[in-house]
């Protein structure tokens, strides 16, 4: 098989071959993610989204059913996004979600079983310290982790976990989660992202029922809450959670929590909840090193019972060296080609399978030049301006969305940023990326531009 190998065309390939079992549980992964993770209520994920079912996946595409046409209407335009964000979260890998109406044929005895394909299951282990690959990068964060499910309340309060998207941070708190439910089943644990806290008080502050509310989060006996970031300058969540925190480790229950950044890098988050996250330890993990970039791949293809030779794992980890998210999408992705192909995981099917993924093991300088030159060619501002003193509006608004992206495509820390514009100071780059995120949030078209910059160079 040359260079030039192309995917076949998957359809009919639930027909053709994905074990009916498979299928089901991919979307109980599905459904598992819109519910603890998507941010919508039990009655609104009950209401719209549990009448849904697979009506075909291909590997790329998942046809999605709905009976009833007006609830059609309204899942299409509000919870699309949502679904393809959970079937991301249960495979690895970007599918495309189209919701249909159909109408589903009442079942039939003499309806043969579809034929099951080979090698090609779905495996959604729980997260777990044991299958949570460690090194030098996120050692000392999984160390305190493992403590802290240990001895909830007496060792570290709060953890406090800080890394770049796609480092491990939800799979630890989530082995924490994990390993205490095993250790006590009858322990309020309660793991929760900012996006479903935010949502979760707005609903019942809505229907009046803030005491509930505030007994259902007050009375955990560990609070573990991901993306912390998400509740920066929301003055009423942050109030709220201020006052969970307090109550939890006063009454020394365990609290870890997880954010992008440590807590003095988070723009627009409250001094007080600031010094109250760096009470307790705080762990960071860095990307991964190459040697634990192929362990990382060796584990993953274990856990798929999919074999991969030394000299593919290898080109993965020189290809994808920032996220291991990325990674673990990147073994499932070649494991669904390679069973639907039969054939071995060859160095052209793998480099046709993670060629979306491939730019991120460019070298910093490179990404860096490519962010200049397309702000640069979005805004008019020359290369030149953009890294200079100038301090004109359009010159500043180029050079602070070049910061911005410089520091979600690469993990930068601050001062390394400052250095690539000409030295700037760590509060100088702070106060860029904190005004680009606060303008994105309130300025539509503002959000779309730098979105779009984004979208461009991960497509490049």
């Amino acid at each position: 098989m040359g260079a030039d190998f192309e995917k076949p065309a998957f359809s009919g390939f639930l027909e053709t071959g994905w074990r009916m079992n498979s299928l089901e549980e991919l979307w109980a992964a599905v459904c598992t993610y819109v519910r603890t993770t998507g941010g919508i209520t039990d009655s609104v994920f009950h209401l719209w989204l549990e009448p849904l079912f697979i009506d075909s996946f291909d590997g790329e595409n998942a046809i999605l059913g709905i009976e009833n046409e007006f609830k059609f209407g309204i899942i299409e335009k509000k919870f699309n996004a949502l679904l393809e964000d959970a079937f991301f979260s249960a495979l690895g890998f970007p599918v495309h979600v189209e919701i249909r109406l159909i109408q589903r044929e009442a079942p039939a005895e003499e309806k043969p079983a579809a034929v099951p394909a080979d090698n090609l299951v779905i495996n959604n282990p729980h997260n777990s310290f044991e299958n949570f690959v460690v090194g030098k990068s996120n050692n000392y964060a999984y160390a305190a982790a493992k403590k802290v499910a240990e001895n909830p309340g007496t060792a570290y309060n709060p953890l406090f976990i800080y890394g770049k998207s796609g480092l491990g941070k939800t799979h630890l708190l989530k082995a924490i989660e994990n390993y205490m439910r095993r250790k006590n089943p009858e322990a309020a644990i309660l793991y929760v992202t900012s996006e479903y806290f935010t949502n979760d008080i707005i609903e019942h502050i809505r229907a009046g029922s803030t005491f509930e509310m505030r007994d259902k989060y007050r009375h955990a006996d560990a609070l573990l809450i991901d993306d912390i970031q998400f509740i920066a300058g929301k003055n009423s969540i942050e109030e709220e959670f201020f006052h969970t925190f307090n109550t939890l480790t006063e009454d020394g229950k365990q609290v870890v929590i997880s954010s992008d950044n440590p807590p003095n890098e988070i723009p627009k988050l409250t001094e007080r909840l600031k010094n109250r996250f760096e009470w307790g330890l705080m762990a960071d993990i860095q990307p991964p090193d190459f040697e634990m970039r192929v362990a990382i791949i060796k584990s993953k293809a274990d856990a798929l019972h999919f074999e991969i030779p030394n000299n593919v794992a290898e080109f993965i980890a020189e290809q994808v060296s920032h996220n291991v998210r990325q990674l673990e999408g990147a073994v499932k992705k070649l494991q669904a080609i390679c069973s639907l192909l039969k054939s071995p995981p060859t160095m052209d099917i793998t480099r046709d399978a993670i060629k979306e993924l491939m730019n991120t093991a460019q070298p910093v300088s490179v990404v860096r030049s490519r962010i200049l030159d397309s702000v640069s060619a979005a805004t008019g501002v020359s290369v030149e301006n953009i890294v200079s003193d100038k301090r004109d509006k359009a010159i500043k608004d180029a050079r602070q969305i070049a910061m911005y992206i410089l520091r979600e495509q690469t993990g930068l820390s601050l001062e390394e940023i400052g250095k690539s514009f000409g030295g700037k100071t760590h509060s100088t780059v702070k106060h860029s990326i904190g005004n680009v995120a606060e303008r994105m949030e309130k300025e539509k078209d503002f959000r779309t531009l730098v979105e779009n910059l984004i979208k461009n160079l991960q497509e490049f």
